[in-house]
């Protein structure tokens, strides 16, 4: 929805950030008069590499002889139970999948991405946060609250910020119709007394009107009647898998601290940008393959001991053009937005 797939020849990417903002108008001029003379859009560039995406799952012996035993003595309605367990096809995709959505939702959340040794602990581990160029807090686009989020229900003004928000992109021409945060960030919307007291007109529950904290189609029906942007609400889950093949599920929305609402004009920001595998055009004899989608699936076996493995790999990366014209607002500070 946000970031799209879209095809490249190349493995490096270039962004123009900032030529696609609102209309310049024409002027009204004499007849017999040369037209006017106007400058391009201010466009700043954002280039890379499009990193390479990889996971695989192994087989042992063991797994080989253990499956095909539990697959001859399985009655129907258990095979899929089987499929579920040793389903590497289906695991390499979703795990390929995974990682598609949590750069998605760390790059929406906050603009960055940071590959860790917890984020990322079997791959590339970046010395500095990778950075889509939202613009900064002097220029308009990144916004603090009026009193945290997490603070006392009493004292929280949500509704506020929202609209300071707002005025802050009418300034800068930007006219967002979405804020996007998650289920966590959600609850602490929902149960501010100033957004109670902002639907109570439409908070209508079994016939009669209770102050009382929002459902989202009662919220979005009070914001719509404000003008101000739907609301959505991200509720997904990730989960890491370190070297030592410990698994952690995490909310791929959430940063150190959960904090950012992002506000956009239109759900889609731009391109996942995928190019070649030189596996796909080069494959080896050995390798058995096949496509779900931009996303490479490989298969092949060792003899001595027999094993057989399966892999998922996409080179992939968001592109990012809209990004100048995105809202974002640190729910948790209220002098200095900082990710």
């Amino acid at each position: 929805t946000f970031f799209p797939s879209k095809s490249t020849p190349f493995l490096t990417y270039e962004t123009l950030i900032g030529s696609k903002g609102n209309r310049v108008a024409a002027d009204v001029v004499a007849y017999d008069v040369s037209a006017p003379l106007k400058t391009r859009k201010v466009v700043s560039k954002l280039s890379g590499e499009i990193p390479a995406i990889r996971m695989k799952k192994k087989m042992t012996e063991m797994d080989l002889n253990t499956y095909n035993i539990m697959k001859a003595q399985a009655k129907p309605e258990q095979k899929a139970l089987l499929d579920l367990i040793f389903g590497d096809v289906d695991s390499c995709v979703d795990g390929v999948n995974a990682r598609l959505e949590w750069m998605v939702f760390q790059a929406l959340s906050k603009g960055l991405i940071t590959l860790s040794k917890t984020t990322n602990s079997g791959g590339v581990i970046t010395e500095a946060d990778i950075n889509f160029g939202l613009p900064s807090q002097t220029i308009g686009n990144k916004q603090v609250a009026s009193v945290v989020w997490t603070a006392a229900v009493t004292t929280t003004k949500p509704i506020t910020d929202i609209e300071t928000v707002m005025t802050a992109a009418g300034t800068l021409g930007i006219k967002p119709r979405y804020m996007i945060m998650n289920r966590s960030k959600w609850l602490e919307f929902r149960a501010s007394d100033e957004v109670k007291d902002f639907v109570a007109p439409y908070a209508l529950y079994g016939g009669t009107r209770k102050k009382r904290s929002p459902n989202l189609k009662v919220a979005n029906e009070a914001l719509a009647a404000e003008s101000l942007p739907t609301l959505i609400i991200i509720d997904t889950r990730v989960a890491y898998e370190d070297i030592n093949h410990n698994i952690t599920n995490v909310d791929p929305w959430l940063n150190s601290n959960d904090r950012f609402v992002t506000f956009l004009e239109d759900l889609k920001c731009g391109d996942m940008l995928y190019g070649p595998i030189a596996e796909e055009t080069n494959p080896p004899k050995q390798v058995l393959q096949a496509k779900k989608g931009p996303i490479l699936i490989s298969k092949w076996s060792d003899v001595d001991p027999v094993a057989e493995y399966t892999k998922g790999e996409l080179n992939a990366f968001i592109s990012w053009p809209t990004i100048d014209r995105v809202m974002s607002l640190d729910t948790e500070h209220v002098t200095t937005w900082n990710a």
